[in-house]
């Protein structure tokens, strides 16, 4: 549940969204996905120019990358990847051929024709994310993209992650539980309070993009990762204060 919520993104910007489970952080991400209609307020995304705020606008407009990374098992990974595009109408020989130029850059070239179950966790989660890009969408939404991953792999990829990112100049919108995926990732870092869910603390985040995992031991990075988790500990005393 979302009461009173304000929220911005800018494009070449990625905003992380945090706060405790249950307050509406996934919710968020649906109704800006075209998912769900928001009960009241307006939702407005600038997508190829167009300004859309009925949510069946922005329906297969946006890009969105959810927890599981949903492959179908009986589709081959090349296959699975090209899905989306599929579903828009691009005819599949084109789909392959965009998919197989960009195989390399996610890791995955010569794994084209292996099912899922023959993937890690890293590959899948990867090609999940190929499947989005492919899309190409302007705006792009990650729901705890890496939260099912060993530290070592989620570390790895969230390198990986920005160097995917950079110069995409697309607006990114991130849903973590983890703060230091989240100040390591982000521009700027929401924190959501308990439900109903609205953005109470906003951090800017002073580090300049590329990034190295270096940071994580930076003076400046330890303050502000301890201002940040100061806020979820005032949002669980608010829960156990009702």
């Amino acid at each position: 549940m979302l009461k009173g919520m304000d929220f911005h993104a800018s494009q070449d910007e990625i905003v992380t969204i945090i706060g405790p489970s249950g307050c509406g952080k996934s919710t968020l991400l649906n109704i800006v996905a075209g998912l769900h209609d928001p009960d009241q307020g307006e939702v407005n995304v600038l997508v190829d120019g167009v300004v859309r705020s009925e949510a069946s606008s922005r329906l297969g407009s946006i890009g969105y990358m959810q927890q599981k990374d949903l492959l179908l098992p009986w589709r081959s990974l090349i296959d699975n990847v090209i899905l989306g595009l599929e579903i828009r109408g691009v005819e599949r020989k084109r789909a392959r051929q965009e998919a197989v130029a960009q195989m390399a850059d996610f890791g995955l070239e010569g794994f084209e024709n292996e099912f899922p179950y023959a993937l890690s966790g890293g590959m899948r989660q990867r090609a999940a994310f190929l499947r989005t890009m492919l899309m190409e969408s302007e705006v792009l939404l990650l729901d705890e993209p890496f939260s099912a991953l060993d530290a070592l792999n989620r570390a790895h990829l969230q390198t990986w992650l920005l160097d995917i990112l950079e110069g995409k100049k697309k607006t990114t919108v991130l849903v973590t539980h983890d703060v230091d995926e989240a100040l390591f990732l982000s521009d700027r870092v929401c924190v959501m309070s308990p439900r109903p869910g609205r953005i109470y603390e906003e951090e800017h985040i002073p580090f300049e993009r590329p990034r190295s995992q270096n940071l994580l031991t930076d003076p400046a990075y330890v303050q502000t990762k301890a201002r940040l988790l100061g806020y979820l500990r005032s949002d669980y005393s608010l829960m156990e204060n009702g």
